[in-house]
């Protein structure tokens, strides 16, 4: 049941991540239009691409580390005895869930000092790109649980 919900929510999160992607290309395709050929310059642009910059890339992470398409450096892995290759994995998985943990709290608590500083060029506090590091820990802790779940069934 578990697995499932998250299947289903990590489809979202891919979805998501297309269309920041398109949003990325268009809101840049056309910053370099209205410099190039009109002159005009929009000076909110460059935050607002930054903005979907930063969350495309966190979701995107965590997309990749659930469908486990990140990359590994398993040179030495594959060449440890099953047993031992087993508990090797666990015990990344377990460091790399306290490592998540880390970044929720303190993105967390440097998400709330980032709320009180606005982007450059709008009144929108620079917080909310900074939200995408505990945001993202959080889903990719899940996505770490539902490992670790699914390897101690096998």
């Amino acid at each position: 049941m578990f697995s499932k919900i998250l299947l289903k929510f990590e489809r979202a999160v891919e979805t998501l991540t297309g269309l920041l992607f398109a949003l990325l290309l268009g809101l840049t395709s056309l910053n370099i239009l209205l410099r190039n050929i009109l002159g005009v310059s929009w000076l909110f642009m460059e935050s607002l691409i930054r903005f979907a910059f930063i969350w495309m890339v966190f979701l995107g992470t965590s997309a990749l580390y659930y469908r486990n398409d990140h990359l590994v450096m398993d040179f030495f892995q594959d060449r440890m005895p099953a047993g031992m290759r087993k508990r090797v994995v666990l015990a990344g998985e377990i460091l790399f869930l306290g490592f998540m943990t880390a970044l929720m709290v303190y993105g967390v608590q440097v998400t709330r000092v980032r709320m009180e500083i606005p982007f450059e060029t709008w009144d929108v506090p620079t917080g909310y790109a900074y939200m995408a590091v505990p945001v993202c820990a959080f889903f990719m802790s899940l996505f770490c649980i539902d490992h670790i779940i699914a390897r101690r069934k096998k």
